[in-house]
């Protein structure tokens, strides 16, 4: 009896694995990267035609049907839609709907774009019919076989998988038949499929508003995402899943996402382990209250140096230096670098410090911007320094001091050494 129970509970683990409830709720981001006047407009537009009870409530059935295991993005955007056009046929105010459920922290900004983004690619208006002078087929060898794949979208690539999974694999599939093939080879291509009756007219509109949007290139599927952050959260529990912070929805220098959307987007779960551990490996090297050197002959020691407070402090500088550059050298980094900002937020994401600590940080920074002036930078210096002794036990043991001089790094472009002139200090 015993053993039949037993097997009875091993069966049905699988089934609710299965059916556990999807959940996509913000629980690190503090102000939206997409809080803006003409958003939140559009969130009053929306609201003006479904209840915000009625959008929550379409958002959480949405997501009690999803199985974790097939996330899609367009999936979920079809279904919400259906949902609230259930209450208004003609609601039109998707956008303002997504931006609603940031709003209330039912989803990140991670997720709004992912969200918006295929959005976009479903109402995106292709310019038909197209112009045959500027249509440019790939090597002419190639194509039979290219028209094949995309005959084969919907049967073999579509059908175990989200749209924009089908079409980066079947775009992929492509382009190694051509290693100079480009997306205005894929448009005459799309043409020549639906004019040889290969595809139909609907599979022909999806595939070019893909095209026009460049599916190819988006790096983060809802899915992924999804897998993403939960491995984070099962490797890595929040203390507080209600900590939220500012900074990682701050924007990226010279980019159109935020600091979180980028780290999450650019690097896997373990390469943002591998950066919040240095992280870590900083503040456990800060807060140990002794270190020494120890000389050796060839059999015993024959010396003790115990280093001093600053020159600890420095020490713990110029290894975080050390391990950053080691990063790059990794074989899961395959040569790129992340910056200071990256290792900052990827620390913030795993709980390595707190959004507290990391909002003093990047108060920091504009004590050296270039585009500050110098009474700008005293007001700084008074308001942050006076905030930071609040948090940090005094320097040079303290976990923001020692970010404040990589920040100064990061900001001039340069290393500090201040001590090199210095006889009596090792460090």
């Amino acid at each position: 009896m015993r053993f039949a129970l037993l097997l009875l509970c091993i069966l049905i683990l699988p089934v609710l694995a299965s059916a556990e409830t999807v959940s996509l709720r913000n629980d690190r981001e503090g102000k939206s990267y997409y809080d803006s006047k003409s958003n939140n407009r559009l969130i009053t537009k929306a609201l003006k035609s479904v209840d915000q009870s009625q959008i929550l409530g379409a958002f959480d059935d949405v997501l009690r049907n999803t199985e974790k295991n097939k996330l899609c993005s367009f999936d979920i955007n079809q279904n919400l839609l259906k949902e609230l056009r259930a209450v208004d046929s003609k609601f039109n105010q998707f956008e303002g709907a997504i931006y609603f459920l940031r709003s209330e922290n039912q989803i990140d900004d991670t997720v709004v774009k992912i969200l918006l983004d295929a959005h976009n690619v479903i109402t995106s208006s292709p310019q038909l019919p197209k112009d045959p002078e500027r249509l440019f087929l790939p090597e002419k060898a190639n194509v039979p076989e290219m028209l094949e794949i995309i005959s084969t979208f919907e049967s073999k690539y579509l059908k175990t998988s989200c749209f924009d999974e089908a079409y980066k694999n079947m775009y992929n599939d492509i382009q190694k038949l051509d290693k100079k093939f480009k997306n205005h080879n894929l448009e005459a291509l799309l043409v020549e499929a639906y004019q040889q009756k290969k595809i139909n007219y609907n599979t022909y509109l999806s595939l070019e508003q893909a095209r026009m949007n460049e599916l190819e290139m988006t790096s983060l599927s809802l899915k992924i995402y999804y897998q993403k952050v939960s491995s984070l959260r099962v490797q890595y529990p929040l203390r507080d899943s209600n900590e939220l912070s500012d900074y990682t929805t701050q924007k990226v220098d010279k980019m159109k996402v935020s600091r979180r959307q980028h780290l999450l987007s650019s690097y896997t779960d373990l390469q943002i382990i591998m950066m919040g551990n240095v992280i870590k490996t900083l503040r456990t090297r800060l807060d140990s209250p002794k270190a020494e050197i120890l000389i050796y002959d060839r059999q015993e020691g024959i010396e003790t140096i115990t280093l001093e407070p600053m020159e600890r402090f420095r020490l713990a500088i110029k290894l975080l230096r050390k391990e950053m550059s080691y990063l790059s050298l990794n074989t899961y980094f395959a040569g790129r670098t992340p910056d200071y900002l990256d290792l900052m937020t990827a620390a913030y994401e795993i709980g390595i410090i707190p959004a507290s600590e990391l909002t003093e940080v990047a108060g920091l920074k504009d004590i050296w911007s270039p585009k500050k002036t110098f009474w700008d930078k005293a007001r700084v210096w008074v308001q942050t320094l006076s905030s930071v002794a609040t948090i940090v036990i005094p320097p040079p043991y303290g976990f923001i001091p020692a970010l404040a001089v990589v920040v100064i790094e990061a900001t001039a472009g340069k290393q500090t050494n201040s001590n090199l002139d210095d006889p009596t200090s090792l460090f």
